[in-house]
Parts: C-alpha cells; sequence; structure tokens
C-alpha cells in the first residue's frame, strides 16, 4: 500500500490508516511553541477528565470537532462542555479547577 504525507485538507477517508493519523496529530503536538503548550502533568490531567466524558468518541470531542489529545496539549484551550471540565492554564487557579 502507498502512503501519501498527511495533507490539513485530506478527509479521514483519504488517510491511509488511523495509525497515520495519530501520528499526524502527534506531529502536531510536537510542532506546538513552548509558549502555547501545557504542562504534561495538566495534559495528562485534562486527557484523564476527557476518558471520563461522554462526548468523548473516536478520539475526538463531540461538542466542539476537535481532537481531544490535540486541545489538551494547547494551554490556552479549554473543554467545550458547560460547565468546563478544564480551563486554560492561566485561568485554572483562578477557578480551583
Amino acid at each position: 500500500m502507498s502512503t501519501k504525507p498527511f495533507c490539513r485538507r485530506c478527509l479521514l477517508e483519504d488517510m491511509p490508516s488511523e495509525a497515520q493519523l495519530r501520528n499526524s496529530i502527534r506531529e502536531l503536538i510536537d510542532l506546538l511553541p513552548d509558549h502555547l503548550r501545557a504542562p504534561d502533568d495538566d495534559v495528562s490531567r485534562r486527557l484523564s477528565l476527557c476518558r471520563e466524558c461522554d462526548h468523548l468518541t473516536g478520539g475526538m470531542c463531540a461538542l466542539c470537532g476537535c481532537y481531544v489529545e490535540l486541545r489538551a496539549a494547547k494551554s490556552i484551550q479549554r473543554c467545550p462542555d458547560v460547565p468546563a471540565r478544564w480551563l486554560p492554564c492561566t485561568e485554572r487557579n483562578e477557578h480551583h479547577e
């Protein structure tokens, strides 16, 4: 099977495998500048909360359509649920998350 490089405009059906999708998301996370990246312990905590959420489906959030691992890796992101399960890193301490 020939593999194509990941394209931001490709649909999932155009991707040759789930492994390539996982690798592409991991690459996007790795490309985040340090000042936008959440600390590892925050990412782990966020993903733990996402795993318990009924809106998690196939690695995506059914509320906003994001890949939760990518969203959780960004320090400025928040959970789209109401109320939010987790907040941006800068707001976390203010709201006693």
